[in-house]
């Protein structure tokens, strides 16, 4: 018996422990969220109930469950009758953007700075790795990615939850307006990402430098710097790619970017 326990024991060892597996509404979220950050479902357009049942092989309460989760994170509009649609993504809203993100990335990077542990840093690390390959490969799908990455690794190293979740909520944003932008350029879409996004890289670089030396002042500085380039990129590609669709407005009192 023992030496038959010491078997079973040892065919496992070696074994991955498995995945556990997804729920319903957890597999329909998952699928949804890449969906309507991707663009693949554009923004405003409806999403009805029996269609998407039929789509991914669930009944309406993981459905549901599902977008009141999208719901949560400011992906879906859910109507009084039950009906659910993308939620908008007006071009104005892309400035007020990158204005909440002027007051909440300072804060974001200053606590990483004073905050961070050495698996902190190591996750920044690494993901900027991918980010800095994904601009010399010119993958526009893997620059946008590995930027939302490497912000994400960010706000985990300021180990505050309540802060970590709302910038969370905000990279969202940041992904859609990104995916907005790169869908507006030619063939060449990854090459103009990496030209435009080339400076975003080296000021992320004299991040991780501050952050290691515990700079929270050195991390709040270089947050706005890389706030005002990476709007002045973005904005500069949707005015151009969607010049005769769009007017890119500027908040009273602030400067152009």
């Amino acid at each position: 018996m023992a030496k038959a326990a010491r078997k079973s024991a040892g065919a496992g060892a070696g074994t991955p422990p498995r995945r556990p597996r997804l729920t319903g509404a957890q597999r329909v979220y998952a699928a949804l969220r890449h969906a309507i950050v991707v663009l693949d479902i554009e923004p405003g357009s409806p999403l009805e109930e029996e269609r998407l049942c039929r789509h991914y092989k669930v009944s309406r309460t993981p459905l549901r469950e599902a977008l009141i989760r999208l719901a949560s994170e400011g992906l879906v509009e859910l109507e009084p009758n039950h009906s659910a649609k993308v939620a908008a993504l007006q071009f104005a809203d892309v400035v007020d953007h990158y204005e909440a993100m002027d007051v909440m990335q300072p804060v974001i990077w200053h606590f990483a700075a004073m905050r961070h542990t050495d698996a902190d840093l190591a996750a920044i690390r690494g993901n900027l790795t991918a980010y800095r390959a994904a601009l010399g490969r010119e993958d526009a799908e893997g620059i946008i990615q590995c930027n939302y990455d490497v912000h994400c690794a960010l706000g985990a190293a300021c180990h505050n939850r309540s802060l970590e979740k709302a910038y969370r909520n905000m990279l969202v944003d940041k992904l859609r307006v990104a995916q907005h932008a790169a869908r507006g350029l030619s063939r060449d879409r990854g090459h103009v990402l990496a030209q435009r996004l080339g400076g975003a890289l080296r000021i992320l670089e004299r991040l991780v430098a501050a952050i290691a030396l515990s700079d929270g002042a050195r991390a709040e500085a270089l947050a706005r710097d890389y706030n005002a380039h990476v709007r002045r990129q973005i904005i500069e590609i949707l005015s151009t790619s969607l010049a005769g669709e769009i007017k890119m407005p500027v908040p009273a009192g602030r400067p152009a970017a």
